[in-house]
Parts: C-alpha cells; structure tokens; sequence
C-alpha cells in the first residue's frame, strides 16, 4: 500500500567465494544488510582457500578472473597464483565490510521453504536455526573433489590424496609417485613436485590440449600504473573478454573459430616434444578441441621430458598394495598417490539439503540432470537463487563475469517483491521445461556433446548440465532483469 514502509528483507548465502562474497557485497550496496555468509571452511576464498597445492594458479588472466566494481592492481603476475586470489577475496571482504556477516567454519546443512510464511528455514552446522527471506546457494561447481573407484584402491598401503586436500606435512623429496589425471590440476602441480619426487609416473586417460601460456610478472611501476590509472585495467578487460566471446562461437557451433586455436596449440606441442616421437604420439589429444578444458601452461611439456616422468597413457589403471597396474599389466611401484582427478560437476549444492515446496529435495527433483533457469532459478523452489549453477560455466569465460550477470538478475527479483509487497516468487514450470529444450537444441551443435571426448561438460547421457551454450552477451542481456511473466508472485 503506498505510504508504507519497505519491507526488510533477510538473505542466507552459502558459500564464500567469488559467487558468495560478490553477492554479499552487491546485497549490502543494495540496501540489505540483514544478510548472513556462511563458510564450512575456515577462510574466504572457496575453492581459492580450499586448493593449495604446489603451483596453483588461475588459467583466466587476473583483470577478468576478478568483479568490476573491484578491480585487482595488486596482481604478481598476469594470471595469478592462488595466493593473490585469496587474497583478493580477502580484501574486498574488509574494503566493503562484509567481513561482519561472514559465519567461518559453519556449513548450512537443511534448508526448508515454508510458503505460509515465504521464508527459508536455515539449520547450520553449529546448530542453529533461523528463517531468512532468500536463499543464495554459492557452492559452486568445483567444491567435492572427485577420486574414482579404481580396483584394489582400497589396498594400497601408502598414503594419497586429492589435489584439493594436499598433504603438505608429506615430503614427497625422493619419494615415487603416482599422478592420476591429467587435468588442470595435475599440470599445475606435477611439474612442481617432479622437481623433489624420484621418480613421478603420470596416468593419463586422455591427453589435454595444452596452449602456451603468455604469463608475466607484474613489477611494482605497473602495478601503480594499474592504481593511478584505473583505464588500463579496463582496456585489459575489454580484450580479453571480446577474445573469450569470440571462442564462445567457436564452441557452440561455429568450429571454424577454433581453428587458429588447435594450430598454435599443435605447433607448440611439435616444438617442444617433435624430437621425442613417442611422448608426442602420447601428448596428441584424439578429440576436437575444447571439447574439454584446453589448458594453458609452460612447465607440462618440460616436464614429460624429464629424465624421473614417464607418461602411462590408456584406461583408468588398477591399483595394488604397493602401485598401480597399467592396462598392459605392468605394475609400477608408488610410494604416493595423488589424485588429479578433478570434482563433481553435478554437486552444485551438496552436501547441503535444500526442500522446496510440497517438501521436495532439490538433488532428488534434479537426479542426474541439474537444471536452473539462466543457471539461477529452479520451478518450486521460491525465493532460492544458485551462483554459478548449471549452464553458467564455459570453455572460454569468467566466472566473476557471469556471477556478475546473476546478482542483476537477483536484485531485480528482490527488487520487485519489495515494491510489490509480495512474500515470494517461484518460477513457473513451464518455464523451466521449455529452458531445457532450448539448452539440449542449442547444445546438441556444440564441440562438448560433437568433439568426441568424455568431459566433466557433459553428462554420462551426453547431456550438457555445465556450459552456457552461447555468447556471454547474450547472457548478460538476459540476466539484465527478471521477466514478471516467467514467475508466479505470491
């Protein structure tokens, strides 16, 4: 009724990385500060605090894999370690003073819609319940690691460990290891602990497409250059964006684009392993590129060189007490085993239970085929709100950017409720059904489901759950503002 005061609204976040932290910083410039940011870890950062492994670092170059109302001029290099992404998190936590709402340590459990009072009951970790207007579920994509279950795993007398659970009390110094993957994890770090370790076997099941990294050290006159001069971080911005949404075109039907891409990245493979016939043979991806994450990194060519490596190419290996056993039958000795194996890609929420309306969970409602309308919104789950959910990811992008695309569409929703005097608004199922025929038409001609390759893009089904199948301006146009008419108002 006009006259009356707005409603204050009350926000859950989960999660504080770049989708959690971003989305309490724009909640708070909004106007809404009755917000808690819960973390089950016990830094900022999500999974930049979580992985920390030898080499970790950013393949997206720093001023793009950063929000633009925060832009970084402390990057060491181009494209930056972990330690300057955590950091970067860090400080934008205390430059917008949001550290006051952030929860370490307290993962959320449940959360439970009730619709007569439009609200969400929220059961955290550390045993408190409370209702909260919204829900923002920032998990991510990349947050349960994934170790697959080889035969005999359970007998290996040595320890292991996942990439993003490193073991850094371990001295691998003269130790053999076993590296299985060949992700964008494991080129990171194999070419750091090749360095200590005797002996460093790598098991590959499919060789990466690996591009030459234009990386560079950032030296203290440009990075007061970057503050004095907030343009060129912008003009940096604007490139590589416009070079990532050129590829957008090239992966989701346009295969022509990618051609300079596979070019560069096979003459680069030709320069550094053409005198070593066999190594290269193994290091020839069989699959179109970008039909799984291309790579971008000096040290993995290097490495395979190295007199301690041997690359294993073929099928997931078996393992023993003491190693592991190639599809050949020859069993290699492992002292460790570290998993470069990735993450879960369909864990967009987990372990976290989220019941909607009619009491229904969401990861039973999505199965094997998580879906949300613009990666953002799920038909009877009202008020609920997912950064960087399905359809939201790309072979050539910024998380940041498209997290940026979502919290428009967020506070446009928030932003209607509030002038309408409403308590929800739930997405209207016909909605999401004619969303996912227009995610499988648009999918269908794109490298991730017709490269030939098996990736985490794509299910076992061939169904794209992960990847926005189109160019990011589209999406942003599309995130710009809620359409009413997709949603029913309660």
């Amino acid at each position: 009724m006009a006259g009356q005061p707005k409603r204050a609204f009350s926000a859950a976040i989960v999660g504080a990385g770049f989708g959690g932290v971003g989305a309490a910083i724009r909640l708070v410039k909004a106007g809404i500060t009755d917000i808690t940011l819960f973390e089950r870890g016990d830094g900022v950062g999500g999974v930049w605090h979580s992985n920390h492994y030898p080499g970790a670092a950013c393949d997206v170059p720093s001023h793009v894999y950063s929000f633009s109302f925060a832009p970084g001029t402390q990057w060491s290099r181009r494209y930056a370690p972990q330690a300057d992404i955590a950091q970067y998190l860090n400080n934008i936590v205390d430059d917008f003073n949001v550290r006051q709402y952030l929860r370490l340590n307290t993962g959320v459990e449940s959360a439970h819609f009730d619709a007569q009072t439009g609200s969400w009951r929220v059961a955290s970790s550390d045993g408190q319940v409370r209702n909260f207007d919204f829900l923002i579920s920032a998990c991510g994509q990349l947050s349960n690691p994934s170790i697959p279950d080889l035969e005999g795993i359970a007998e290996f007398q040595g320890p292991s460990f996942h990439s993003a659970n490193w073991d850094h009390s371990l001295n691998l110094s003269g130790k053999r290891v076993a590296v299985v993957g060949t992700g964008a994890s494991a080129i990171q770090f194999t070419p750091e602990i090749a360095k200590q370790a005797a002996q460093v076997d790598i098991y590959q099941r499919s060789a990466p497409w690996i591009l030459h990294k234009l990386d560079r050290e950032y030296p203290e006159w440009e990075k007061r250059f970057f503050r004095r001069f907030p343009a060129r971080i912008s003009l940096s911005r604007l490139f590589f964006l416009s070079v990532f949404e050129l590829l957008t075109y090239g992966f989701t039907g346009r295969h022509w684009v990618l051609k300079p891409m596979m070019k560069a990245a096979n003459a680069y493979r030709k320069k550094e392993l053409g005198d070593h016939p066999e190594l290269h043979a193994k290091a020839t991806p069989d699959y179109d590129i970008g039909c799984k994450r291309a790579l971008f990194t000096n040290d993995w060519y290097p490495t395979l060189k190295r007199a301690n490596v041997e690359l294993i190419h073929g099928d997931a290996p078996r393992v023993t007490a003491n190693g592991l056993v190639d599809r050949e039958g020859r069993e290699r000795p492992a002292d460790v085993i570290i998993w470069g194996t990735g993450f879960k890609p369909l864990d967009f929420v987990a372990p976290m239970k989220i019941f909607g309306l009619e009491g229904r969970e969401l990861g039973e409602t999505w199965g094997d085929r998580p879906e949300a309308y613009l990666g953002t919104t799920v038909s009877g789950f009202p008020n609920m709100f997912i950064m960087y959910g399905p359809n939201t990811n790309h072979g050539a992008g910024s998380v940041p950017y498209s997290n940026e695309c979502q919290y428009n569409y967020i506070l446009d929703a928030i932003n209607r409720l509030q002038a309408g005097g409403h308590r929800y608004l739930d997405l209207k199922s016909e909605v999401l059904d004619q969303w996912r025929d227009e995610m499988e038409e648009r999918s269908a001609k794109s490298v991730w489901t017709q490269g030939g390759c098996e990736s985490w893009y794509v299910t076992k089904d061939g169904v794209n759950t992960n990847n926005w199948p189109g160019p990011w301006l589209e999406y942003k146009r599309r995130t710009r503002r809620i359409n009413p008419n997709e949603y029913q108002f309660c």
